[in-house]
């Protein structure tokens, strides 16, 4: 009893504290905590994306290429930047951490910590508007901070987008509330630009932003209509000219099947958000499960949980009105809508390349946390305050344990993907992952397996690549060129041509090997790989002349090897060694 005392003693100057910290000693407990959190997965290496948005992808490596970020997508194929999505921000921002500290992950990690904690922070000013009470504030604020939820935000670098999108959209919500110029709207508007420029789904803010001006201060509408009506068209403008409106074919399960499949998973959708939010315990990068039919246990009771949490909100929403001020229950309306609106686009009426990933519950949290603090201020009679500060710190604590815990799953891919196939049933990304792991281990028995049973999971381009590397290191090449051929059925990467181009140096008739380099140097004209690997089998079926041309070619796109150069140039026989054989030109 006289602990019991003592706590809430403690609590009550703990409270009085917490109300008078200015904004600098709150930004520095962000900061900390931040750090705290999640420095078990800043040493984390580069994982899944990374080689081909970062690692490999040879015009990030230069920060000149500043505008050419603006008019591709951010997948590099060897020659160009290719994909079908428009986030050049998120290019920008890996081109400048490139420019400064090259191919160090733990520079990315600690520049993707800064922005969600920052962002973080901003959303602790918003929260502080709304509810008026620092504590309260600061204890979602600091929830949304070391949630688990959120924790690929931080730990997947790939994952910079959402850390850019949430920092610029929630800084663009607190100028419209902080600031009345017109000025102000101009600064704001820019930054729902940059929310865009790193993620399509910020549109999302924009919703929010003209949803608060509506309920909030009507006067300033058409204001925002003048200034972010020309700026969205011109965002618009740029994604039609680099990406166009491609979307997602060939993803993931949830992508093949009919809208109406589509619709008996969203409830689990819903459930999978919910759920994860109160016990985030079984966490992985994403999950591939579909409801193509009806049934009860996977349909009908999610959407019955569903609905009593709607319920659940509704009522809350009479509360906040009967308790509280009108400008509270438009408050609730905002964040209730702020919660609506972000899990939209992830209701799968449009199919997306999985059914469901942790990160697309991070722009609705922060409603789902904005609607939790208006609902405690209505029980504020039976709470008292010196019990937010207990139950607050020790929720604080054990979700910021489990993400620190999670963040130990990210110091490699092997053990990532190990984890993720244990809470995610037929995860075929993580599958791969292990495949490329072996082969990266020259295990490629192992790496076989793992790509075969990625493949029975769901065929795409990267699982069918995997088992073509692995069976071409054993030797097996008719093996590897079913699997390549396989492979362009998903993709057209130029690596697939590239390794079928290096099979035919030691595999096959060297003029059927000639003529598919030749094929392939009509869509990929840039691949220096495969100037190289045309010249040599030119040189070694007697064509040097053809084989001087194009090894002269390879050399304005790429450095060549002396010997093979010099030798080409010098019509000189010499030899080569390729894969587990010896290519002979006489």
């Amino acid at each position: 009893m006289a602990t019991l005392l003592a706590i809430k003693k403690y609590s009550k100057v703990l409270l009085k504290k917490i109300n008078s910290l200015e904004l600098w000693h709150i930004a520095v407990i962000f900061g900390v905590i931040g750090l705290a959190t999640h420095f078990t997965g800043l040493s984390g290496a580069f994982q899944g994306d990374d080689s081909y948005q970062i690692v490999n992808n040879i015009p990030v490596h230069s920060i000149s290429n500043f505008f050419e970020f603006f008019k591709s997508s951010t997948f590099y194929n060897g020659q160009s930047l290719v994909g079908i999505y428009y986030r050049p921000l998120m290019t920008v921002t890996f081109s400048f951490i490139y420019s400064l500290f090259g191919a160090h992950p733990l520079a990315y990690h600690l520049v993707q910590l800064l922005l969600y904690s920052s962002g973080a922070f901003v959303l602790f000013m918003v929260f502080k508007h709304f509810f008026k009470k620092q504590a309260l504030a600061l204890l979602l604020a600091l929830i949304f901070l070391v949630h688990p939820l959120n924790s690929q935000v931080v730990y997947s670098i790939p994952t910079m987008q959402d850390a850019l999108f949430f920092f610029f959209g929630i800084v663009a919500i607190w100028i419209l509330i902080q600031f009345k110029t017109p000025k102000a709207m101009a600064v704001a508007c820019a930054c729902l630009l940059l929310s865009l420029f790193s993620k399509e789904s910020a549109v999302v803010f924009v919703a929010m932003a003209a949803l608060y001006l509506f309920l909030f201060e009507r006067k300033r509408m058409l204001n925002f209509a003048v200034v972010m009506t020309p700026t969205f068209i011109v965002y618009l403008f740029l994604k039609i000219s680099a990406v166009g409106f491609s979307n997602t074919q060939h993803a993931a399960p949830i992508d093949d099947i009919g809208l109406a499949g589509r619709l008996f998973t969203t409830p689990s959708i819903v459930k999978f958000f919910l759920t994860k939010f109160v016990y985030p315990q079984k966490l992985a990068l994403g999950y591939y499960w579909v409801n193509s039919s009806f049934s009860v246990r996977h349909v009908l009771l999610p959407l019955l949980f569903d609905l009593a949490v709607i319920g659940l909100v509704i009522y809350m929403g009479f509360r906040v009105r009967q308790r509280l001020s009108k400008a509270n229950f438009s408050a609730f309306i905002f964040f209730t809508s702020w919660i609506v609106i972000g899990v939209l686009p992830y209701m799968q009426i449009i199919p997306l390349d999985m059914t469901v990933c942790e990160t697309w519950f991070y722009f609705s949290m922060a409603g789902l946390l904005g609607v939790i603090g208006l609902s405690l201020m209505t029980i504020k009679i039976r709470l008292q305050p010196q019990w937010l500060i207990i139950c607050g710190f020790i929720t604080i604590s054990l979700l910021g344990i489990r993400t620190a815990l999670r963040g130990n799953d990210y110091q490699s891919q092997y053990k990532l993907a190990v984890r993720d196939i244990s809470v995610s049933e037929n995860n075929y990304s993580a599958l791969s992952n292990i495949s490329q792991y072996y082969i990266g281990q020259a295990k490629y028995k192992e790496a076989t397996d793992y790509a075969k049973r990625s493949i029975d999971a769901y065929p795409v381009v990267s699982n069918y690549i995997n088992l073509g590397v692995a069976l071409q290191q054993t030797g097996d090449y008719p093996g590897a060129i079913a699997a390549y051929n396989q492979s362009l059925k998903y993709g057209n990467l130029s690596i697939i041509y590239e390794n079928l181009g290096l099979i035919s140096l030691v595999y096959g008739e060297p003029v059927d090997g000639i003529e598919f380099i030749q094929k392939s140097l009509q869509t990929h004209p840039n691949n220096f790989k495969l100037w190289v690997y045309l010249a040599l089998l030119q040189d070694a079926h007697g064509d040097n002349k053809s084989a001087q041309v194009s090894i002269s070619n390879a050399l304005k796109l790429g450095q060549v090897p002396q010997i093979i150069y010099v030798n080409i140039m010098y019509n000189r026989p010499f030899t080569v060694p390729i894969l587990d054989k010896t290519l002979v030109i006489n």
